[in-house]
């Protein structure tokens, strides 16, 4: 069994909403959709070119769009590829529910080797989330995790989530290091969590 860790933080708005505010790109909601074609075709072309997987599909509301690109940019910048739908398929249409947008999310899913749910105070409103949830927890054999954005009070307290958010492992950052927790003293590395440990 791993050592116990006494120092562990969740992520909160206040720390990615200060990442967002560092960079230009995250000035409007409107501009972060504008921003993600060129972005894609510039800094992180050669990713996805390169990537026939992901090693996460992050979801998330897209009223969290600045905290949710301050999370993946912070994801990728520790080697992960990770799919964002509005930034990876800008052109797709989130706010509504058909049978192309539904099979080119499950086909994304099938291309990633994990699912980080981005819970918040507008997951909730989500329509996608839930689902986005069943489908991959049913396919990738519990290779999913919570990732609380918290306020800043709570960032230091063992994350418990609400209904069935709670049978989840959640994800923390710890100095530069990512962890799964499971439970109080049961926790892994992230890169060992995604790369099949079981905890």
């Amino acid at each position: 069994m791993p050592k116990l860790r006494f120092s562990m933080a969740l992520f909160t708005r206040n720390e990615l909403l200060a990442k967002a505010a560092a960079s230009s790109v995250y000035t409007t909601e409107s501009y972060i959709r504008e921003d993600a074609i060129g972005h894609i075709k510039a800094s992180n072309a050669k990713i996805i070119e390169k990537a026939d997987r992901y090693d996460i599909f992050l979801s998330h509301s897209f009223e969290d769009a600045r905290l949710v690109r301050a999370l993946r940019d912070e994801l990728m910048s520790q080697g992960y590829t990770v799919y964002v739908d509005w930034i990876d398929d800008p052109l797709v249409d989130r706010t509504r529910v058909d049978k192309f947008s539904a099979e080119l999310l499950r086909l994304r899913m099938r291309m990633s080797r994990s699912l980080l749910y981005a819970t918040s105070e507008s997951s909730s409103k989500s329509l996608w989330m839930p689902w986005e949830l069943g489908y991959m927890d049913g396919r990738t054999n519990s290779r999913v995790a919570i990732v609380p954005i918290v306020h800043e009070a709570d960032s230091i307290k063992e994350f418990k989530g609400v209904e069935y958010l709670s049978i989840y492992p959640y994800l923390d950052k710890t100095g530069a290091n990512l962890y799964i927790h499971r439970s109080i003293g049961k926790w892994t590395n992230f890169s060992k969590w995604i790369a099949g440990e079981i905890i």
